[in-house]
């Protein structure tokens, strides 16, 4: 069986709907919390719009014939493996540590990407292929989103 770009979506959506179950635990428990609550719920639904991209990138990919060799393809598998349990519910005290919490989460999701997309490359053409693009988009698209809890915590 070759690995495709599409696996490593598939891995990204099992990444992205723990940080959904995260940020919606974290607005249940800090209900109480309104500033809380609300921030989580926004990230929950930031995490929504992941899940409905990585979809569509998914169809993106349908028709995808570039393989990942094996051995690469392995260590992604355990890395991804690795990083999804790293999901914790953090004790969280106000909203100044929430949003420091996710920012640094955030970042977190975005530097494992990047290290992912790095083993992707064995030669210069690899850079080519519509795994690594499909990345690109992803780190893109992450990198937004940090850009944007950035915007809010400097409010």
């Amino acid at each position: 069986m070759a690995y495709t770009g599409m696996d490593l979506i598939n891995k990204a959506l099992i990444i992205a709907k723990k940080r959904y179950e995260m940020y919606k635990n974290i607005s249940k428990v800090m209900e109480e919390d309104f500033k809380i609550a609300i921030v989580a719920n926004i990230l929950v639904r930031s995490v929504e719009k992941n899940i409905d991209y990585y979809e569509k990138l998914k169809l993106e990919l349908e028709n995808d014939d570039d393989e990942i060799d094996f051995h690469t393809y392995d260590k992604i598998s355990f890395l991804f493996n690795k990083f999804s349990q790293r999901f914790e519910n953090p004790v969280i005290k106000d909203i100044d540590e929430f949003l420091r919490f996710s920012l640094d989460f955030e970042n977190q999701v975005v530097a494992f990407y990047i290290d992912i997309q790095g083993r992707l490359v064995k030669k210069a053409e690899d850079t080519e292929k519509k795994a690594y693009k499909i990345l690109s988009s992803i780190i893109e698209e992450k990198q937004k989103h940090i850009n944007n809890l950035q915007m809010f915590i400097k409010k």
